[in-house]
């Protein structure tokens, strides 16, 4: 399905290139980020209807298929996925976008249809989304009051597991927030690096370059921007070095850390350094911090960021976390541990249909074996910070709870930081729910080790 269509279609129109992306999505393991980016050829707003287009196909399928079936004479299920994926760019378009014209929705899906499709097929496209012009108020919806998970999965387009395990956890009303929440698409939010500017500065600067721009709510360094004019890694700037593009729950974590000036920090699974470089920031770049990670692209990712943020107290390693690394202590260590990602749907929505419960449990192993590494690196009255993108218990309670129970030693550190405060709750764990905060969800923990 890769060569469905060649580098030049690609290249020249944005709706076929989003169609081979939505074919490789369903048909590979791989997630949104691994995939192909828009062709460079591809203008601003190419690229922006590109986004719209993957982004909002794959945050909308059960909404869309719902609607395939009702509409459809033939069975869902042998309608091939080149076709249904141009009748779910089409339904998308009609049913959640309102600046495209009905006809040239139709006439743009006819066109993709005619690149590979026998003619019956491209006329089945145009008779069904004609017919769901003609018809789209008497759809029928699913009875909330009947069967709750089922009008959930279809109204707002979740998997059924994840629906279940949050009425489970969260109820009704929170688990109808949670998914409402996670269907809104997110603003940029921007952390301002203050070892070049402040907020205010920044701001300014940007503001020509946007259309909404504000300071975040609760993050003292982040800028909410909204419709930028151009892409971001053009602006001067970011080549300058002013800003990382990182959600305001993920800056809060930096805060949460609290690393001084000439302390040493372990940043243990370091990824590509969006908080990397907000550590180096808040330590005023004095210090050491130890970023590991055990993929080198990400690291060499993160060196390049750390030059570009003019950051200079960052050594990289690479390294498993299979066993402890040596006797090396740290006054400080961050495990933004490697989790489901469920937390951040409302900006990686792939995640509701590449995840699964197998995941969680997977996932869970592998953080219990993290903590039981790296705990020991920490210097006496240290402070460790246990971060996932995940709400799951398995990921989350469960793992400190069990950490802390083989771990007499340590305890964990009610964080009294005025700007967490909301985020914190009585038994010392910072949640960031995105029904509740318009932000990602994260889940984080201080610990302490109370003895030599």
């Amino acid at each position: 399905m890769a060569n469905t269509f060649s580098k030049q279609q690609q290249q020249t129109a944005p709706r076929a290139f989003v169609l081979h992306t939505l074919n490789e999505f369903h048909l590979t393991d791989s997630l949104l980020d691994n995939l192909v980016d828009p062709p460079a050829e591809f203008n601003q707003r190419d690229r922006a209807l590109a986004h719209s287009l993957i982004h909002g196909v794959i945050r909308w399928q059960s909404f869309l298929d719902h609607i395939i079936c009702q509409f459809s004479k033939t069975p869902f299920q042998k309608i091939s996925l080149p076709v249904l994926n141009i009748l779910r760019m089409g339904l998308f378009q009609l049913m959640l976008m309102d600046r495209i014209p009905e006809h040239a929705v139709v006439n743009t899906s006819v066109d993709l249809a005619k690149i590979f499709a026998k003619p019956y097929l491209t006329r089945f496209v145009n008779g069904l989304l004609r017919e769901v012009i003609r018809s789209k108020d008497f759809i029928t919806w699913p009875d909330e009051n009947q069967n709750f998970i089922e009008a959930l999965s279809v109204k707002q387009s979740y998997p059924k597991w994840l629906l279940k395990r949050w009425h489970h956890q969260w109820g009704k009303d929170i688990t109808k927030a949670l998914c409402k929440a996670g269907n809104e698409i997110p603003s940029i939010i921007l952390r301002c690096n203050t070892l070049k500017k402040n907020r205010k500065q920044l701001i300014d600067i940007l503001t020509p370059e946007v259309r909404i721009i504000s300071p975040t709510t609760h993050a003292p360094d982040g800028i909410c921007i909204s419709s930028p004019k151009h892409g971001l890694s053009t602006l001067k700037s970011f080549q300058d070095g002013m800003f990382q593009v990182q959600d305001e729950a993920a800056q809060l974590i930096g805060l949460l850390v609290s690393p001084k000036p000439n302390e040493t920090i372990l940043d243990a699974c370091a990824g590509r350094g969006g908080k990397t470089g907000h550590l180096a920031q808040l330590m005023n770049n004095q210090g050491h911090i130890l970023a590991v990670d055990r993929a080198m692209e990400k690291l060499n990712i993160l060196s390049a960021e750390m030059t570009r943020l003019g950051v200079s107290i960052v050594s990289t390693f690479k390294y498993r976390w299979k066993k402890p690394l040596d006797n090396k202590q740290f006054d400080r260590i961050l495990i933004d541990a490697p989790c489901s990602g469920l937390g951040v749907i409302r900006r990686h929505p792939d995640m509701k249909w590449k995840k699964t419960e197998s995941h969680i449990q997977q996932n869970a192993q592998k953080q219990k074996q993290l903590l039981q590494s790296i705990a020991g690196h920490l210097k006496p009255h240290g402070r460790l910070v246990y971060v996932v993108c995940s709400l799951e218990p398995e990921e989350t309670t469960e793992i400190i709870e069990n950490f802390l129970y083989h771990h007499e030693n340590f305890t964990i550190e009610k964080h009294n930081h005025p700007i967490l405060e909301p985020f914190m709750d009585k038994n010392g764990y910072f949640i960031s729910r995105p029904d509740k905060f318009s932000m990602d969800g994260f889940f984080a923990v201080c610990l302490t080790q109370n003895s030599d």
